[in-house]
């Protein structure tokens, strides 16, 4: 990660919501009425993720994302492009859940 002076760092966590995770975590995504589709999440962190995938999202849309071993997540979608989506957690995660799945994923960066 470049290194970015103090104040930019902590204006950019403030925005994205706290610390975020390098992740590669293979998981669903479903909306409702629909069949789910695979996703790799990215950029973790208590507020929401990033999601590489080629399926194509649409902001606004409710979805549940489905990371192996744990229960769904209610989310929204934020925004899109070619490459995947930014999704924001209905619910911020517990800190616990968060760091079991920091756990449970290590960093792929």
């Amino acid at each position: 990660m470049p290194d970015f002076p103090a104040h930019l760092r902590s204006a950019d966590v403030d925005r994205r919501g706290g610390d975020r995770a390098g992740v590669a975590i293979d998981a669903d995504i479903r909306k409702m009425g629909r069949t789910p589709f695979k996703v790799q999440v990215r950029d973790l962190s208590q507020t929401g993720c990033r999601a590489e995938t080629l399926t194509k999202t649409i902001p606004g849309d409710r979805i549940w994302l489905t990371i192996p071993g744990f229960q769904a997540i209610e989310a929204t979608i934020r925004w899109s492009n070619a490459r995947g989506c930014g999704i924001q957690w209905n619910q911020p995660l517990h800190p616990s859940v968060f760091d079991h799945i920091r756990m449970r994923y290590p960093d792929a960066f």
